[in-house]
Parts: C-alpha cells; structure tokens; sequence
C-alpha cells in the first residue's frame, strides 16, 4: 500500500467549552481525490484549517510523509506542500491575473524588478490548465465573474504543484462545462500523485469523481466508504439522520395574470436584448455557462447595473431602470450571490441583519420601535426555522445555511411582489438546500413571484416551473415545465444560434 501523504489520529478541537471535532482519523494517500462532505456546522472546515496549518488541534497527531508535525501556522503548511482553495474568494481584485496567481513570489529579472514578460507567460501556462485560455493575465481580476475568479484561486494553488490539495465547494460558481474541467485537472494532478480532499455538498459530483467518501456529523467522522460503493440516499442519511429528496412538488396555482414584463432589456456589455414575461406565483428557473448573462439580467433588472435600453413594467407600473430604491418601491427584492461579500452585514447581529429591509415601518420621528423590529425578526425566525441561541448574535456566528435563510427572512420582511434569486443555495449543505426549497415554494404559493438563477441543474428541476436558458448574453431557449430535462436545458446554454427557440419549448414574452 502507498506510503500516506497525511495520516491523522485523534484530532480534537475545542473552542473554549465547545468541541467541533471529536477524535478524528483520517488517512490521505497519493493520487487519492477524497470527497468530504456534510452538513454545515459538521466540522469540515475545521478539520482543513487545521491540516492546512491556520488551527491547532487540541489534541490528536498530524504525521506528514511519516514524520509527526506541530503545524505552526498556514506557511508552514504550504512549505510541506498542503495548499487549500477556499470557497470564499481570497483575491485581490485590484491586481491583475497574473499578479493574483503569483502573488507573495512575483518572477523577477536581473535587475530585480518584476519580469512582466515572464510572469504573464507563466500565466498563460496555468490558466490554459484550467481552462481559461480566453483570460489576459493583465486583466484586472475584479472585473472577473466570480467562478472566473474562482478558477484562478484554483490557478494559483496549482501553480505551486501541491502534495496535497484541499478544494472547498470548488464548483459553486460554476456551470457543469466548467465544473467538469475543473475535475479533468483534479485527476491529471492525482495520476501525478497528488492528493486531494474535495469539501462539496453536490453529491452526484463526490459519487463520481472521488475514491472515497467521507462523511462528517455533529464533529464526528460518521462514515469513510469506497465512493462505487455508496449510494446518494446512503449518504444524506448519514449527513443528516434522515432521508432528503429533491423532487419537483407543484406548489399551488399559478396566476393567469402576468406580474412582470420585460421588453429589449440590454446593457453595454453583456445582454442583447432580452424579453420575458412571468406571471404571479411562478417560479421561474434562470440556467446559463459562465458569462452567459442571467446574473447581469437580474443585476440590471434590480437596478445594480446600468441598462442601455428597454422598459419593465410590475402589475402594469413602469420601472425606472437603474434606481434600486424605486425597484424595492415596485415590490422587487434581490438576494444577490455571494452571502459573504453581497449579502449579510458581518458586523451586526441577526436581528439587524433580517430587519434592515423593513426598518422604516419600525420607524416613528427618526427612532426605531424595538419592540416591534424584535416580535417580527422572531416571527420570522420561527416561520423560516433559523436555527440560533438568541436573534442579538452576530451573524457570522450562524452557519452558512442559517445566514442564507436570514437573508431570505429579510427578503419577506420587504413583502416582495418579484423575488430575484441569483444562486439562493450556494454553498449550504443538503438540509439547508431542502428548508430553502421550500421557502421558495411557499413564496410562489403564496403568489410572489420568483426568478431563480442557478448553476445547479438538479436545482432548476426540483424547484422551477418554467426555465429560461440564457447563451451569449439572449435567451437560447424558454423550456416550460414539460420541457424541462438536464438535456434540453444544456441544449438551450450550447445553442449555436443563440435567438434560435428549442423545438417543443413554451414561448412567453
């Protein structure tokens, strides 16, 4: 058997008198791509930090290459090979491509100075490794997409050929073209032994792309199987105790009257031109490749974006496009993507984080009725089970699903006629991802009415109702519920006439 990587007993951690993780083995071997999965809270990335070098154990051993290690920090790790792609983006925006992939180590020349010519040639290299040939390594990475940018988070750690590579939820921003690429790599570094550990809660990914599975609950390491031996059911059942399916539930009856118009809505740089019509209680699926433009068509529906021309109307009302005030006014409301950087305010409590939204109608001369801001954050709460010891902690303190159903809480609080969701689910474990489903169908029963943008195709089916396939900034197809399969709706993002309607599909707008 190949000599471990990375072999760990007994790994305890305790956060004063709380423990996260209890007795942890795990071995890592090279070539093995390990799929770790459970739900939020599990311990997983605490597990990580703590192998990467950022946390100590309480108690336990880590033994790299056979030799036993007290980890002193996250250099010390990475000089032992470990590098760890974080789900939440650590780029800095303001730099270019190359500079984020080659930061801390810029290529020098003779002189001394940076080798431009060099480190975007070396640049070039990686990048093309993970499939962003396309990309300028002088570009500037904020005006990057954020699964862009998470590819060259990806680019950077592999440019230092890690031993061991730890990838947490790496195809959250990106569509299946691009998330398929993104394992291509992962078995090209493992057939050179690299190790991988591969933190995800898309299942279907785990069961085919890893050799083992490991299942963390409660800090306990529940179960560590063969990945051909194990089954999708099986393992939700050892996530969460109980048995989770995904399948599409009807949620009730969808108005004949259209809530919301869209006509030639284009901005400078990504759409062309795009028309739709959705009715009340309707939830409508938004699916695209990276750069398709389904999150710059909620963005400039919303109002975050410029809008070069076209016109919207809500109940028969026109929207003054670019004014996001007036949009709330006219009963949209959007939970952007990106929790952490988009969406809640890190600083402040809970409380504060759901009734942000409605903190006017709490409001008499300038002061906020307290009372009032607090018996709604609980009725909330209860209504969307927001799991937490009390609404004063601060938002952070939650898990990520628990913070993802705040932000819905606040999306009610604005009593929305039109809820715009870019990738409401990323990033929360299958228990959550179930809770929010049925958020969003109680809100459609409730007659609001929903456009969802996904990169998840298992998402579109088991929650919308209709599905907008967005390709080259158009809407390639309109796919009503009859429709709808993972094969037409990838037929839809591959369209090579991008006007062109798929065969079958129902036509609105």
């Amino acid at each position: 058997m190949t000599a471990a990587i990375l072999d760990i007993k007994g790994i305890t951690k305790r956060f004063g008198e709380t423990a996260i993780l209890h007795g942890i083995d795990l071995t890592i071997r090279p070539g093995e791509i390990i799929g770790l999965i459970g739900e939020n809270g599990a311990g997983k990335s605490t597990l990580m930090n703590i192998i990467a070098g950022k946390l100590r154990p309480t108690a336990g051993t880590l033994t790299f290459d056979g030799v036993p290690m007290d980890l002193d920090g996250i250099g010390h790790g990475q000089a032992l090979g470990v590098r760890f792609v974080h789900q939440e983006l650590s780029t800095a925006g303001s730099l270019s491509v190359a500079e984020n992939i080659f930061l801390g180590r810029y290529l020098a020349n003779k002189a001394g100075f940076v080798d431009r010519k060099r480190l975007n040639a070396e640049a070039r290299r990686v990048l093309a490794r993970v499939g962003l040939d396309a990309i300028e390594p002088g570009v500037r990475l904020g005006t990057l997409r954020s699964g862009e940018q998470q590819l060259v988070e990806l680019a950077k750690a592999i440019a230092e050929e890690p031993r061991l590579l730890i990838l947490d939820e790496p195809t959250s921003s990106l569509t299946p073209v691009e998330g398929e690429r993104l394992f291509s790599l992962a078995h090209e570094l493992a057939a050179k032994g690299t190790g991988l550990i591969f933190i995800t809660h898309r299942l279907e990914e785990a069961l085919a792309h890893c050799d083992r599975i490991v299942v963390l609950r409660d800090g306990r390491l529940i179960v560590d199987l063969p990945a051909r031996t194990a089954t999708k059911s099986d393992l939700i059942l050892h996530m969460v105790g109980r048995p989770t399916t995904f399948a599409y539930r009807p949620h009730g009856r969808i108005e004949t009257t259209t809530r919301l118009i869209v006509r030639n809505l284009a901005d400078a740089s990504h759409l062309k031109g795009i028309d739709l019509e959705a009715r009340g209680g309707e939830v409508v699926g938004l699916f695209g490749l990276v750069g398709a433009g389904r999150t710059e068509f909620l963005e400039t529906l919303y109002g975050y974006r410029a809008a070069r021309s076209g016109s919207v109307t809500v109940d028969g009302a026109p929207l003054a496009l670019g004014r996001v005030g007036q949009a709330v006014r006219r009963g949209l409301f959007m939970l952007p993507e990106g929790r952490k950087t988009r969406g809640i305010l890190p600083t402040h409590s809970v409380r504060r984080n759901i009734s942000v939204s409605g903190l006017f109608g709490f409001s008499r001369l300038g002061f906020v009725n307290r009372r009032a801001e607090a018996a709604a954050v609980r009725r909330l709460s209860a209504a969307l089970n927001i799991r937490m010891a009390d609404d004063s902690q601060p938002i952070t303190a939650l898990s990520g699903g628990n913070q993802q159903k705040a932000l819905f809480a606040r999306a009610l609080l604005a009593a929305p006629k039109v809820l715009l969701l870019d990738e409401p689910t990323h990033g929360v474990d299958v228990g959550a991802k179930a809770e929010i489903y049925d958020i969003i169908s109680r809100l459609a029963a409730a007659g609001t009415t929903v456009l969802m943008a996904s990169s998840e195709l298992p998402e579109i089916l088991a929650v919308a109702d209709r599905c907008l396939v967005f390709a080259g900034g158009r809407i390639a197809a309109d796919l009503d519920r009859a429709g709808m399969s993972e094969e037409s709706i990838l037929a839809g993002a591959f369209a090579s006439a991008p006007s062109e309607r798929l065969a079958g599909s129902d036509v609105h707008g």
